[in-house]
């Protein structure tokens, strides 16, 4: 019997001269359910670690990319199409950073560029469509609270000059308590909603084919662990990449320049962001059944 933490080889499928084989790489070392904090957040940043050469240079193309769309979305060159050309260049290289790095973390997988273009765009649609509503909630709620609290007559014509210092005012009584307690559950909502499908990318690409709510069964239970882990892999170098580019923001201005290389340095200083967030759900998969292991 194999004790939890021994190593598992994973297979993936491949196509050889119109028949079918087997690729074989030890990627996930250990099953997903047998996975303590600890050994996701090592196992993640090991895999961080193989994928940054291999992704290097998508990463700076995506990072150019970051730059350039910072640029014309503060100056308004080209206008509507500048930054909308700006953004999919952004979209298109992200992409195939990430699969670039999936791809080092997982040798062998199948995974194309379109699959995982399918799969992000379906999650942007998710998180958008969630996100609205939840913040549509809370708007509401809020309204009703500053209404309740009576500090603000919202029907009055001078209400809207009001509403900065009366929500400010709000937030010191129990309705503004209330309204942080529902602000907090939503993002806590939103969190949990990114726990839950942060197999989607990684199981994209091992499988070969877009993977989204597919992967909801593979986290359940798991969120608590995933979000210990997700502390020194997502949180801690996302806050410290966030707080070198506001120093580096700082230091350079708001020039057309400054805005150019800041849109740069934003990204770049979460490259290790990145690569840890791609590391943690390659090591968080479960292992693959004989079934999928073959092609």
């Amino acid at each position: 019997m194999r004790r939890p933490g021994a190593a598992v080889k994973t297979g993936f499928a491949a196509r050889a001269q119109g028949g079918k084989g087997n690729v074989m790489s030890s990627v996930d070392p250990i099953p997903a359910g047998n996975l303590s904090v600890p050994t996701l957040i090592r196992q993640a940043w090991r895999n961080a670690g193989r994928a940054f050469v291999p992704a290097l240079p998508w990463l700076a193309l995506m990072v150019l990319a970051a730059g350039l769309f910072k640029w014309v979305l503060n100056t308004g060159t080209g206008g509507t199409l500048g930054t909308l050309a700006a953004l999919t260049a952004l979209f298109v290289a992200g992409v195939q950073a990430s699969l670039t790095a999936y791809k080092a973390m997982m040798p062998g997988a199948p995974g194309q560029f379109m699959s995982l273009v399918r799969t992000n765009l379906a999650l942007y649609l998710v998180f958008f469509l969630v996100g609205f509503f939840i913040f549509f909630f809370i708007g509401a709620f809020g309204v009703l609270m500053l209404q309740m609290s009576g500090i603000v007559d919202l029907s009055a014509e001078t209400a809207d000059a009001q509403i900065s210092s009366a929500l400010s005012t709000m937030m010191a009584t129990p309705y503004g308590i209330l309204l942080l307690i529902v602000y907090v559950a939503g993002i806590c909502g939103l969190c949990f909603l990114a726990l839950r499908l942060v197999l989607s990318g990684a199981a994209t690409v091992r499988h070969g084919r877009s993977m989204v709510f597919r992967t909801w069964t593979w986290t359940k239970g798991r969120a608590l662990r995933l979000a210990a882990a997700s502390l020194l892999t997502h949180l801690a170098p996302f806050m410290a990449g966030l707080a070198v580019n506001i120093a580096v923001v700082h230091a350079m201005g708001q020039g057309e320049v400054a805005l150019f290389v800041t849109g740069m340095t934003g990204l770049a200083a979460q490259v290790p962001f990145l690569l840890a967030g791609h590391g943690l759900a390659v090591a968080a998969l479960p292992p693959m059944s004989p079934e999928e292991a073959i092609g």
